[in-house]
């Protein structure tokens, strides 16, 4: 959500692809093909595929677009104009009031924030920019992590009639964890109100669909396993067959990182620690809206893969597959639904989901 170099853009084209692949991308004989357009937005690249003619398929892909970039002009923080950067200079003085977008956004951050104790906070501005992903290089001092998190924590967030104000000079807000699915979902109800009638939109790993593909196919995806350098590409990805659950978002250790002696630092930070979370390897999460999967995706990772389960199951409509590892052995953990749908082998090894 800042300025984005030419290196930046192939760095985030090959980010993104590493995420989730959406295997109907890969179509069988006589299968039908979305029109696909490529988009760098918020800090990421955005996919949308549509399922329309392509002839007039640019009116669509321009209202997506659209949307797109006024939810990224509004909630980055890294642009001194927008919204969300005025609010962090100015509610620590006095109530600020907001735009209707961003409260919805705080309101549901809040909202995940109270439910996992502060696993997934959007207060952690000041420590973000501390760690400086994806530019980072070298580890932060441990006193300048103190002080970030002096001036973090969702408490000292207040929300309330559309005005905000924070209780703690200093602190910042950061919606990276929430702002993309936020993105993607007011995107697609656009689309959907001018009467695209399926599609895919993806955004840095944060994706969901919506509709029926025209030749009545259903909509196959793949999670990526998170150790897969090493992996030939057949066993790269787990197939996932639909739940019924139109909105999948991961977070993993593989996306962003630095290796500093000897060790991997990544851009998912503990709200407690204020240093990268190292309960999990990947998270991923299904839900019914993007901006719940983002988020989820991302407490899930921090809280590891026992709180990190449990939280999914005490939610409704949602469920989760989580990479970890146990005495140097990749491992996984599953919400049922999810359980269900893995083979034999892609099960070995996981402990049990339910």
């Amino acid at each position: 959500m800042r300025a984005t170099t030419a290196f930046d853009k192939r760095r985030l084209i090959v980010g993104a692809a590493g995420l989730l692949l959406v295997l109907y991308l890969l179509p069988a004989a006589d299968e039908a093909v979305p029109v696909t357009r490529y988009h760098l937005a918020m800090d990421t690249l955005v996919k949308i595929d549509l399922f329309v003619d392509e002839a007039g398929s640019e009116r669509f892909f321009e209202l997506a677009i659209t949307e797109i970039d006024r939810i990224d002009s509004l909630m980055s923080h890294y642009s001194p104009h927008s919204e969300v950067s005025e609010v962090n200079e100015r509610a620590a003085q006095a109530p600020v009031a907001i735009a209707v977008d961003l409260s919805r956004v705080l309101e549901r951050s809040i909202f995940f924030s109270r439910r996992t104790q502060g696993a997934f906070d959007v207060t952690l501005g000041a420590l973000t920019d501390l760690w400086n992903f994806p530019e980072a290089r070298v580890v932060p001092a441990k006193s300048a992590i103190d002080s970030a998190l002096a001036v973090s924590g969702y408490q000292h967030l207040h929300l309330e009639d559309g005005r905000i104000h924070f209780a703690v000079d200093g602190l910042r807000l950061d919606l990276s964890a929430s702002a993309k699915g936020y993105a993607v979902d007011r995107a697609i109800e656009i689309l959907e109100a001018a009467g695209v009638p399926a599609g895919v939109i993806e955004a840095g790993g944060d994706l969901r669909y919506w509709g029926s593909k025209p030749d009545g196919r259903p909509w196959r995806f793949g999670v990526q396993n998170p150790r897969f350098d090493d992996l030939p590409g057949a066993d790269r990805f787990i197939p996932v067959a639909d739940i019924g659950l139109a909105a999948v978002a991961t977070s993993g250790d593989y996306e962003r990182f630095f290796e500093f002696e000897g060790k991997r630092y990544h851009h998912v930070l503990d709200p407690r620690s204020g240093f990268p979370a190292g309960r999990s390897i990947s998270a991923t999460v299904w839900a019914e809206r993007a901006m719940d999967a983002d988020i989820l995706a991302t407490a899930a990772f921090v809280m590891g893969p026992e709180a990190g389960l449990e939280l999914v199951k005490s939610l409704p409509n949602t469920e989760i597959l989580l990479f970890y590892e146990n005495e140097g052995q990749l491992r996984r953990r599953a919400s049922p639904a999810i359980r269900r749908l893995l083979t034999p082998s892609e099960s070995a090894g996981a402990s049990a989901g339910n």
